[in-house]
């Protein structure tokens, strides 16, 4: 999840009556996160082959710089956003000023790998995802940092090797994660970005989170793994729908100008919901 020229991420307390999104011309396959640029929320989903950022007047916008890109999380900077995912097999780190117009800044030539979560705080970005066996399966966290204006791989211990890691946030202690095993999403947290132990309440059963935000209380949106339905949550306060079909994909939540409102993928169209 990115937000540009936005205050931050909002904290899911509630999660009210659907609040809709207008359909975009062509369904979509996949959504990677939300942005918001200036006042106007848009989601970058991969339509036709291409990705493409979608108002909530469901006009989509080319970008560039993302062909053949598996992209799997976004988030922002002061520079503007940040995207994380893969290409040709090899895990792969862009950046772009307005989520339009993007740019390669890290490849893993050579390795079967990608990243999947991307978060960044005032200082630094960081990145986490996997090394690949051939069959694709996890087999080794791998974790990328940014001090300053060049991106470098670095150490990662914690996170168990045959784990996914989904959702990276800022924590209030350093940084937060969320892993996802074959039963249950454990969040993690860091000081510094290579050590990680598991949050105290942190195993959530039959959930795949998809988004996390600490503001005080760890909360949660993502789906269950039987069955698929939507869900969020608050570490330690328990778990409900989320106020939308239960074959909806959570895709992140953000604050725009009209409230808190978190977002869904369901049979290739987008529908958000308010968050109260």
């Amino acid at each position: 999840m990115f937000v540009i020229g936005a205050a931050g991420l909002a904290a899911v307390a509630a999660v009210g009556p659907g609040a809709g999104l207008a359909a975009a011309a062509a369904e979509v396959d996949i959504c990677a996160g939300v942005a918001v640029v200036g006042d106007s929320p848009q989601v970058l989903c991969r339509q036709d082959s291409r990705w493409v950022l979608i108002g909530d007047d469901g006009g989509a916008k080319a970008t560039t710089g993302l062909a053949g890109a598996l992209v799997l999380d976004v988030a922002t900077d002061a520079r503007g956003a940040l995207a994380a995912g893969s290409i040709d097999g090899e895990a792969a780190l862009w950046s772009s000023a307005d989520g339009l117009a993007w740019r390669e800044v890290l490849r893993l030539r050579g390795r079967r790998s990608m990243f999947t979560a991307i978060a960044s705080n005032p200082s630094e970005a960081m990145a986490l995802g996997s090394d690949l066996s051939g069959e694709d399966v996890p087999r080794g966290a791998i974790a990328a940092r940014r001090l300053g204006a060049n991106w470098s791989l670095g150490a990662v211990a914690g996170l168990a090797a045959t784990a996914y890691v989904t959702t990276l946030a800022v924590g209030r202690g350093g940084w937060l994660a969320g892993a996802i095993g074959s039963q249950e999403t454990v969040l993690h947290v860091s000081s510094n970005g290579t050590t990680w132990s598991e949050l105290a309440a942190g195993r959530l059963d039959d959930a795949a989170v998809q988004g996390v935000l600490d503001d005080g209380s760890v909360r949660w949106v993502g789906n269950a793994i039987g069955g698929s339905a939507a869900l969020a949550g608050t570490v330690g306060a328990g778990r409900g729908p989320a106020g939308v079909p239960d074959r909806s994909h959570a895709v992140g939540l953000v604050r725009t100008h009209r409230g808190r409102v978190s977002y869904w993928l369901i049979d290739g169209k987008l529908q958000t919901a308010e968050v109260r």
